[in-house]
Formats: structure tokens, sequence, C-alpha cells
């Protein structure tokens, strides 16, 4: 290679990287822009002042149904041997809801569960059989019969009264009535508090519901059918709960 050829090779690799450069200046460029448009949407949308209010609804009914659930459990060695006493207790339960007018599409059998019994002894805790439980998911629109069912699963082999409550038909059109009027309470709350701080109130951002069903403790049936003798069903409230955020307009 003469002495020109090795002076122009240099040359060339530098005149090839300034036009690499050259072409990826635009992509930079752009790359840029799209980071600094995010920041400044993302600065904004931070210093986004927003009121934060709970809606609250609420809606009366009286029930007209009730709904329990029957537990019916053996203790013993062999599976086999707690399966037929259970099923035969299963089944007098199941012919006795029938004859009270319980319809077949409202009684619920199929939920079996077994579980290991220890108890403690000198070497520590140790096996000692098995628990065999079924439960009896009831839905009865007889509301007026509840108290015989009660007292008539008694003697057919019921152990506990997992839950029991009174229920409507009309529950669910209810919390749609609550949960509007909840829109409803939310909106009139926000609009006070901009009043008072002198604002406007501006679109919705967020809403989400809250709230939940308190539990029903686990009761002896006995124990519970003489509480239940004396209750009614009276009304229930059905109320439903609802977080929205508002922008302010200043």
């Amino acid at each position: 290679m003469n002495s020109i050829s090795k002076l122009a090779a240099p040359l060339k690799r530098i005149n090839a990287r300034k036009k690499a450069r050259k072409r990826l200046s635009p992509m930079v460029l752009l790359t840029g822009i799209v980071a600094t448009m995010l920041s400044t949407a993302s600065m904004a949308q931070q210093q986004q002042q927003l009121i934060h209010v709970q809606g609250t609804g609420a809606m009366s009914i009286t029930p007209n149904a009730y709904s329990v659930t029957f537990v019916i459990e053996e203790q013993g060695e062999t599976v086999g041997k707690l399966n037929t006493t259970l099923a035969s207790d299963l089944r007098s339960v199941v012919s006795f809801l029938l004859e009270q007018g319980i319809e077949r599409n409202d009684i619920q059998s199929m939920q079996v569960r077994l579980t290991p019994r220890y108890v403690n002894s000198p070497n520590g805790r140790v096996q000692e059989g098995f628990t065999l439980s079924r439960e009896i998911s009831v839905t009865d629109s007889n509301i007026e019969n509840y108290d015989k069912v009660l007292d008539g699963v008694l003697g057919r082999g019921v152990d506990r009264i997992q839950q029991f409550s009174f229920v409507s038909t009309t529950q669910t059109n209810a919390y749609q009535t609550a949960l509007v009027a909840a829109v409803k309470d939310a909106k009139a709350r926000a609009a006070l508090l901009a009043k008072e701080l002198g604002v406007e109130v501006g679109e919705v951002v967020a809403i989400s519901e809250s709230g939940g069903n308190m539990p029903v403790p686990v009761m002896r049936a006995d124990a519970f059918a003489k509480e239940m003798s004396v209750s009614l069903p009276g009304q229930e409230t059905v109320e439903a709960r609802i977080n929205v955020s508002f922008t302010i307009i200043q």
C-alpha cells in the first residue's frame, strides 16, 4: 500500500463515523422529545389537585325468605363406617326438608370434608381416626316455617348451624338502588367541600366500591335454635359504599 492509500484509509473511517452520527441524530432527538413529554405529563399528573370522598347509600328491605347451612359430623376410625352413618343422617335430614315443602333445587348437600383427628398423648400429638362432615345448604321462601325446620333437623343428626340469615329475593335490585344513592351522596359531599374551599368540582378520575358483609358466627345447633326461637325478620338495610376522586377547578 502506497503512502497516499495509508493516509486515505483513516479519513474514510472518520467520514463513515460522521455519516453514522448524522443518521442517528433524528432518532436520538425524537427519543429526547418523547422522554421530555412523558416527564412533563408525569409531573402534571402528580401536581393535579383532587378531592377524595366516600359516598354511602342505603335501602331498607323486608326479608321474604331465609338461608341456612346445617353441618352433620361423625368421628371414628374407619372412613367407610363414618360415611355409612353420615349418609343415613343426610338422607333423614333431606327427606324431612322435602316434607316441609322445600324444593330440591333449593337444597345443596354435595360439600364433604374429611380430616384426620389428633389427640394429645405422652408421646405428643397422634392421629386417632378421622372426622367426616357434610354440609346441607337450604334456601326456603316460606319464612314463617324456619323455626319448625330448625327444630326438625335437630333430631336428625345435625351438629352445627354454620350460617343463618334472613334474605330477600329483591336484594339485588335494592343494592343497585343503594349504589345509585351512594353516587349521589359522593357528588353532594364533594360539592360541599369544594364550596367551603372556594373551588369547583371537576371530572371524576377514579371510583371504586368498598364495604362487605359481616360474618355469621358458628353456633351449636341447639343453642342457635333457642336464640332464633324469639327472632323476627323485621327489616334489613342494604348498604352500598363507594370511593370517588374528583379533580379540583381553581
